[in-house]
């Protein structure tokens, strides 16, 4: 048995639990990052790759659902191509009833348009099973990402989940998210909603980085193998 591993483990745990982070003074930066401020997020402006539904409630036959092409513009029979990307979806609206006017299809379509799918995307990294990006949903929350994601490995760190966003000045915003207060006792304050661009981090938990720590650290370069034992004895043969 490797009797320094569980020493090893008591230190670390020992000197980690009188701090809330496991990044090293040194690299705490708290000064670049903006206060958190969860402010509502502005009014969506439309963007190359949203899938966009048309629907005219007196010309039904006019319907519409595609998507937004990549240099910003959105076609449609009748109407032609409309400059779309940064529009709202009232203002696109406004703008297919005026093209349809112009054309003599309709004096007044109301048209009325939605996003079936964004194109606006969030980040998920760290200890969940498929890290990458994920389409943001209205009203997408940080634990519905992660399950998007398929959910968390047995090595996240479930109370201190790192969420990252940007604030008006361009400056990152960090906040922590503990998902055992939200998932446990129902603490609304975590249950965050995210916005396009965002980026969670989810952390290994403290016993699975001294895990790793002692098997890169001690197993792999003292050499006593697993299951080895010996004794000391006070009292030494000589042959």
């Amino acid at each position: 048995m490797n009797i320094l591993r569980p020493a090893c483990v008591l230190g670390l745990l020992t000197l980690t639990a009188c701090t809330q982070t496991w990044v090293e003074p040194q690299f705490q930066q708290r000064a670049q990052f903006a206060a958190w401020s969860q402010t509502a997020p502005s009014v969506y402006r439309i963007e190359p790759g949203d899938d966009l539904s048309v629907v005219m409630p007196f010309n039904a036959e006019l319907n519409f659902r595609g998507s937004v092409a990549p240099d910003g513009g959105l076609t449609m029979p009748f109407a032609g191509t409309i400059p779309a990307a940064g529009l709202t979806v009232a203002q696109l609206g406004d703008a297919i009833n005026k093209a349809l006017a112009a054309n003599g299809m309709a004096k007044n379509a109301h048209a009325s348009v939605s996003i079936v799918q964004s194109a606006a995307k969030v980040y998920v990294a760290g200890q969940v099973a498929r890290p990458g990006e994920i389409a943001l949903h209205t009203g997408m929350s940080v634990l519905q990402a992660i399950a998007a994601a398929q959910g968390l490995l047995d090595t996240a760190r479930t109370n201190e989940v790192v969420l990252i966003r940007r604030s008006p000045d361009g400056r990152p915003m960090l906040r922590t998210i503990d998902l055992d207060a939200l998932t446990h006792r129902g603490d609304p304050t975590q249950d965050v909603v995210l916005q396009a661009t965002d980026t969670i981090f989810v952390p290994k938990s403290s016993i699975a980085e001294v895990d790793q720590w002692v098997d890169q650290y001690i197993d792999k370069v003292i050499p006593f193998q697993r299951g080895f034992d010996y004794t000391i004895s006070n009292n030494p043969t000589t042959y």
